[in-house]
């Protein structure tokens, strides 16, 4: 794999190649990160020369420094060391009046390619520079990087989380407060209009890929036949009043019995590259598990919507945290916060002493109870729902903003001249004032807090609640990420992938192609042209032409490798709304081109992203006509019913996959 980038520098024009002999000469060489070692290196170096300063005003040799660089210390550790500026950088600047502090010059920027765009963000505060320098040195963060000790090491933290949920005490005044907060904010959970769904991921079973597969693999589970189905959630006798029937919930009810098997209810711990640190662990639920926790979690969210607690909590929607951010990275009135390991560290036992039982039924019956480990062992775990399974998100976010009601709650009482306990000052009555006087939007005013909302472990809230929220946190078990929370008078605010400074957008842009392999796949593609179009419309224009040409000369595998070109079969677009290569005046005179009789419009031939389509489904057809009759049954509404029958239906299995198809020229 050979890749060139050429670059104008003071002394000229010059070419600098990155391949497999330069990737085989860096101090930390795999054969595993081959491929997205070549193709990041040398869209970093791209990356250089697309600096704020003056085009062409760096010298040849800063660029020959840097690669040597690289091969001296190794990849790995120069990416971290970037990193860890990136954070010094933005962490030290302070909030001074209406002004910021940049803080103390940091000696780590000379040993850098970018250390005169220091000096000046340093000595002028420029934005512009100051961007550029963030994205620079966090570029690498969540390379697609392959290391056998991050497995092991995340195991071990793994392990760690588990032994301290096992010594967890939790205190009665914590766990009433909560229990009483939730019974108040949470609206009973019926299970009506039940939809259970197979998820996008992997199951636990082995071989399972895709609805097909996971139809014929779904297995009886006595636990959720007996408290779900029939049992309406533990309302026996209830469950066919409210459309919980297996006729109308299993795509194939023939295989909902004892006789045919029965579904595990066991997850698997498998681990995920996650950044340049550390491998993320996921459990791989089982099948059927995952089936109804699917549909049990899509009712959370409506029943979430329909309650106080949506004030904290929009699950399809992160845009109020970053807006938060923003606002408390200039006004210092709004912090955020967050949680290491926070899925693994949320407990069963948390769960079930502060849950309403209408929900911890549809909860627990779901839940798988045992984790297959990598040595091969089988516990039985401490955490409730590690991530994996589709409770995990929505039940984090619930417990989290119920802990920040509870630390508002705690405000009020002691900035108060109230003389009762505090238990018994908290009512239903009280908890609804006290979300009263939170703001609807950041701002200043009259009214007590500002607007807090929580994203999974992401928590912007009030600056008053956060040493009182990091004090319950700690109680119930979760552990505060010091490093990545921001508070006070620091001016750099982070949530849910947006980075603010001073009130700057400054989110960076990262090195994200995916499935780097020596053939192109449908992730690889879309990745890289997801990072192509990122580039142009922040105007790396050497980052952009390098990824557009250097995805010209890549072979794609699977069924397009006997059409393989050398040259790019991506189309060129005018907006990134539609999948190609964005540019400034679309030709593609690089595809095959027809004028197509039938819809009377000119088309190019080119690669596209679909999903592989069962075109021929025989003897699969009679699993997939009961699973989309099962998402009609659902789908009914009081003005009728939605036919998802027709011309255009296809019955999608799930797997993306590259294709040729004609397509319209704009």
């Amino acid at each position: 794999m050979r890749h060139e980038v050429f670059i104008n520098t003071s002394d000229g024009r010059r070419s600098f190649v990155v391949d497999d002999a330069f990737c085989q000469s860096l101090k930390d060489y795999s054969q595993a990160n081959i491929g997205v070692m070549s193709l990041f290196i040398a869209g970093w170096l791209s990356l250089l020369a697309d600096s704020p300063l003056p085009s062409g005003t760096r010298p040849h040799q800063t660029y020959v420094r840097f690669l040597d660089r690289i091969r001296t210390d190794g990849l790995k550790s120069t990416v971290l060391r970037m990193i860890s500026l990136a954070h010094a950088l933005v962490s030290t600047t302070t909030i001074v009046g209406p002004e910021s502090s940049i803080g103390d010059w940091i000696d780590g920027f000379k040993d850098t390619p970018v250390f005169f765009e220091y000096n000046r963000y340093y000595k002028t505060g420029d934005i512009e520079s100051l961007k550029y320098l963030y994205t620079f040195l966090n570029f690498g963060k969540k390379l697609e990087y392959v290391d056998s000790t991050f497995n092991e090491t995340a195991f071990r933290g793994w392990l760690d989380v588990e032994s301290r949920l096992g010594d967890l005490v939790l205190r009665e005044e914590d766990t009433s407060v909560l229990r009483t907060i939730l019974a108040t904010l949470l609206p009973r959970y019926v299970v009506d209009d039940f939809r259970p769904k197979f998820g996008p991921g992997s199951v636990r079973e082995r071989g399972v890929h895709g609805r097909i597969g996971k139809i014929k693999t779904l297995r009886f589970d006595p636990v959720i036949d007996r408290f779900l189905l029939h049992g309406h959630a533990g309302m026996y006798g209830y469950g066919e009043d409210h459309g919980l029937t297996v006729e109308k919930i299993i795509p194939d009810p023939s295989q909902w019995t004892p006789a045919k098997g029965v579904s595990s209810r066991e997850s698997l711990l498998m681990f995920r590259p996650k950044n340049m640190k550390v491998a993320r662990s996921v459990c791989m639920e089982p099948n059927t598990l995952m089936f109804f926790q699917q549909g049990i979690m899509g009712q959370f969210m409506e029943l979430i919507g329909q309650s106080r607690l949506s004030k904290l909590i929009d699950i399809r929607d992160q845009s109020k945290n970053r807006a938060l951010s923003q606002f408390g990275s200039f006004s210092n009135e709004i912090d955020t916060l967050d949680l290491s390991s926070a899925s693994d560290s949320l407990s069963l036992a948390l769960v079930k002493a502060v849950f309403p039982p209408s929900w911890l039924i549809p909860m627990l019956a779901s839940r798988s109870s045992s984790v297959r480990l990598p040595d091969g062992r089988s516990i039985s775990v401490h955490k409730f729902a590690p991530m994996g399974s589709a409770l995990c998100f929505p039940t984090q976010c619930i417990i989290f903003a119920s802990v920040v009601v509870y630390a508002m709650c705690l405000y009020v009482y002691e900035s108060r001249d109230i003389h009762t306990a505090f238990s018994d000052w908290l009512t239903p009555t009280v908890i609804h004032e006290v979300l009263c006087l939170m703001q609807d939007t950041p701002g200043y005013s009259n009214r007590s807090f500002q607007p807090c909302s929580v994203y999974g472990d992401d928590i912007c809230l009030d600056g008053r609640l956060t040493d009182i929220v990091k004090s319950i946190l700690v109680r119930l078990g979760f552990v505060v990420n010091e490093e990545k929370s921001f508070v006070g008078n620091q001016a750099f605010r982070e949530s849910c992938g947006g980075y603010y400074l001073n009130g700057h957008d400054i989110t960076p842009l990262y090195f994200t192609v995916k499935g780097v392999k020596r053939l192109l796949s449908s992730t690889h593609v879309a990745s890289q042209v997801h990072l192509i179009n990122e580039s142009y419309a922040r105007s790396y224009r050497h980052l952009y032409r390098f990824l557009r040409d250097s995805i010209m000369t890549w072979e794609c595998g699977g069924r397009l490798k006997s059409k393989a070109t050398t040259s790019n079969s991506i189309p060129y677009v005018s907006t990134p709304d539609v999948f190609g290569i964005v540019a400034r005046a679309p030709r593609n005179s690089h595809l095959e081109s027809r004028v197509s009789v039938p819809y009377q419009r000119d088309e190019v031939r080119s690669w596209t992203i679909v999903y592989t389509s069962i075109t021929d489904p025989g003897d699969l057809l009679g699993s997939v006509d009961k699973y989309e009759y099962v998402r009609w049954w659902t789908r009914r509404t009081r003005g009728g019913i939605e036919d998802p029958y027709g011309s255009a239906l296809r019955f999608d299995t799930g797997n993306p996959g590259l294709r040729w198809r004609w397509i319209p020229t704009e």
